[in-house]
């Protein structure tokens, strides 16, 4: 039960080459640790690498980093790309994550090459912006600016609490403006919230105060992002000595979201304690205490897809998946519970991702293997209308007052930037609005075909969406790239491909995989992938490669995959389950071992999707899906490039330094085998623009040298 350290062997330094390599990596020894699992014993040859404090670590990584950038940036390709990712990341203004409040729209606006979005309001669609909060303007010379992280509007429209971070480390500190003065308000709280545990904050009706998530910041410094809680702040007042609310008793890695009515009068509280998982709900009238109203059995995953809740009519409504597995919406009475609830829309044949309190009732926000679909309701669940929205397309958000105004759909594609259109109920028309996202390249010969790959074990029909030139002529030897996630639940759905277009034009193809684990076809698609059938997710992209290949696409001496995070996971399962499928391989900020990942503050998060290898009845399939430990020595492993951020919360460095050691260690090809670890950076959450181009380009140039 658990694990126990046995034997530490130190062996001499053992240096990395197995075979002849075209790189001279840095030595590093294999310094063996072995533990034992449930009576199994596990090698980790690399442990030493997960302390990234320790001298010799830095310079390991230092000199991993050096060569790393040295082979990226010296290909010849590397500043063409540059150069054109920059032209086409150039874009027009951007504006996003809107709330609307009255006729108060709030939001997010970014004009490319600012390095960070500026917090922005106008007065109704046509009305004038005033810049609230300008995070690049709170800095000199080559200091990095703060990253706006999260918004949370009062219910009259007339402050905001915004968070920001810095350097991708997600500490968020908290404060307030006035949209009236465009003044920061005194009132500054830190550690409210970050990484894993975001924050949450609920106004007060009248706006002179709100509830917010503070961390408790107790223990180690590993341990500093657990057990957030909820308190009471009064605007003008110490937040030292703000109220607790909410919290005790709650699981170490609780997370909350919260819903409120824009009356005033109810407040819902979700609660979970993990990533991929169904919440406990709890509601709140008239500012009353709160009360349990749902459990987990319930089956509301309201935090990795968020907007899975709204207020209609005073009733909270929300999506669940416990009686279908694309989602029932059941409305909650005051007073009620979720098992006195009414279903009032029935799932249907698309996946419901999404809830949106509208006048005259509520919008849901549907998915079709990853395209998006929306339709129209009255407050009692009768259906008024289907949206007339285009295909092969994204609803980013339905923002609107329900008491009132405009509907604003805010959509994209594949080939069209995000533009803002408003819904005319009375002809159930999306007319645009003049508020739209100005591509800096020419999209007009770039196509997208959709397609569907049959499964490995030929349960699944794997939605499959490529992107390429009209005129690029297609053969085995076509550059083709793979990305994928698969994970949580989350949905893959068409994107503006922005700078991947300088791919395209250079004869490449892109293509993205909805494969199983996400939410693409509801709850079930997300089950079918996870746990002791995780494996699965990497059979799918496996499936897709060899259907590409077999349709006159790049076979797998052209075909490079990449992915980030929890898709950094997958491209570790997929070079090591399949190595022989693919080319090149980029994981960006990936990991690559549950049996230590789990011993992080973030891996704590990921017990409910991976599995816990602490536990007998779960070791067996944990190992066997953790892909540091399936490196098999002589295997002739594809290129590969790892990225991490020094001041990630999310996934530890040590995720990537470790597997990196494990394949230099273990391949039997000459094909580089990088490690980037970023300093200034952590997840990409909040990465400037000059730091998103960066990152682009190095992507697009590692795969340029392995795939033609």
């Amino acid at each position: 039960m658990g694990v126990r350290l046995s034997l530490l062997v130190c062996a001499a330094a053992v240096l990395l080459a197995a075979a002849p390599q075209t790189l001279h990596y840095p030595a590093t020894p294999a310094i063996l640790v072995i533990e034992q699992y449930s009576g199994r014993s596990v090698v980790d040859p690399y442990r030493w690498l997960e302390d990234g404090t320790a001298p010799q670590v830095i310079a390991w990584a230092q000199a991993q980093t050096a060569i790393a950038r040295t082979y990226i940036e010296s290909q010849p390709s590397y500043s063409g790309y540059h150069a054109r990712v920059r032209t086409l990341s150039r874009t027009g203004t951007r504006r996003f994550a809107l709330v609307i409040r009255d006729r108060h729209y709030v939001y997010l606006r970014s004009t490319p090459p600012e390095a960070q979005a500026e917090l922005v309001t106008r007065d109704g669609i046509h009305g004038s912006e005033r810049v609230l909060f300008n995070p690049n303007a709170t800095v000199s010379g080559n200091q990095a600016p703060p990253a706006i992280e999260s918004v949370f509007v009062s219910l009259d429209g007339d402050k905001v609490a915004f968070t920001t971070q810095q350097g991708g480390a997600e500490e968020e500190t908290l404060h307030v403006v006035s949209v009236a003065s465009g003044k920061l308000l005194p009132d500054t709280i830190e550690h409210a919230g970050g990484g894993t545990s975001p924050t949450a904050v609920i106004w007060d009706r009248d706006g002179k105060g709100f509830v917010h998530t503070r961390f408790p910041l107790t223990g180690s410094d590993e341990a500093r992002h657990f057990n957030i809680k909820l308190y009471h702040h009064t605007l003008g007042t110490d937040p030292a000595t703000d109220s607790y609310v909410f919290g005790d008793g709650q699981p170490q890695n609780v997370e909350y979201y919260v819903v409120q009515a824009t009356d005033g009068n109810g407040v819902a509280l979700f609660v979970d304690a993990g990533d991929g998982v169904f919440a406990s709900a709890y509601t709140s009238y008239g500012g009353g205490p709160f009360r349990q109203v749902a459990t987990p059995a319930d089956a509301i995953n309201c935090c990795e897809s968020t907007g899975r809740a709204a207020f209609v009519n005073g009733n909270l409504d929300v999506v669940t998946t416990n009686r279908h597995s694309k989602g029932d919406v059941v409305s909650i009475a005051p007073g009620k519970t979720f098992d006195q609830g009414d279903i009032i829309v029935l799932a249907g044949a698309n996946s419901i991702e999404a809830l949106a309190a509208v006048p005259g009732g509520f919008m849901t926000r549907e998915i079709d293997g990853g395209d998006a679909a929306a339709r129209y309701f009255d407050p009692a669940g009768k259906r008024i209308a289907t949206l007339p929205l285009p295909p092969l397309s994204t609803v980013g958000g339905i923002a609107a007052d329900p008491r009132g105004g405009d509907i604003i759909v805010d959509s994209t594609s594949y080939l069209a930037p995000r533009r803002w259109l408003s819904y005319n109920r009375s002809t159930n028309d999306l007319l645009p609005t003049g508020i739209q996202t100005a591509a800096a390249g020419d999209y007009s010969n770039v196509v997208v075909k959709r397609v569907f790959v049959p499964s490995l074990d030929g349960t699944a029909k794997i939605p499959l969406e490529i992107v390429a030139l009209r005129t690029t002529p297609l053969s085995a030897h076509t550059p083709t790239l793979i990305t994928a996630y698969g994970s949580y639940g989350v949905v893959s759905s068409p994107f503006f491909i922005g700078p991947l277009l300088s791919w395209l034009e250079r004869g490449g193809v892109f293509a993205q995989a909805m494969i199983r684990g996400g939410g693409e076809y509801g709850e079930a698609w997300h089950q079918a992938a996870v746990h002791a059938t995780v494996y699965k997710r990497a059979d799918d992209l496996a499936a897709c490669a060899k259907w590409l290949a077999a349709n006159g696409y790049g076979d797998a001496q052209h075909l490079g995959i990449f992915g980030g995070s929890a898709g950094g996971y997958l491209m570790g399962l997929a070079l090591t389950r399949n190595p022989q499928l693919y080319r090149a391989v980029v994981s960006e900020v990936g990991f690559y071992s549950e049996l230590r990942e789990v011993l992080t503050p973030n891996g704590v998060f990921n017990i409910p999707e991976f599995g816990d290898p602490r536990d007998p009845k779960q070791f067996s399939w944990v190992y066997a899906y953790s892909p540091y430990y399936q490196v098999k020595k002589g295997v002739a492993y594809p290129a590969v490039l790892m990225t991490t951020g020094e001041n990630d919360p999310r996934v530890a460095p040590r995720e990537s330094r470790k597997m990196i050691a494990m394949l230099q260690a273990a391949t039997s090809s000459t094909y580089p085998i990088l490690l980037w670890q970023k300093s200034g950076q952590g997840h990409g959450i909040g990465n400037s623009f000059d730091q998103q181009v960066d990152d682009t380009t190095q992507l697009l140039t590692f795969f340029e040298s392995q795939l033609r």
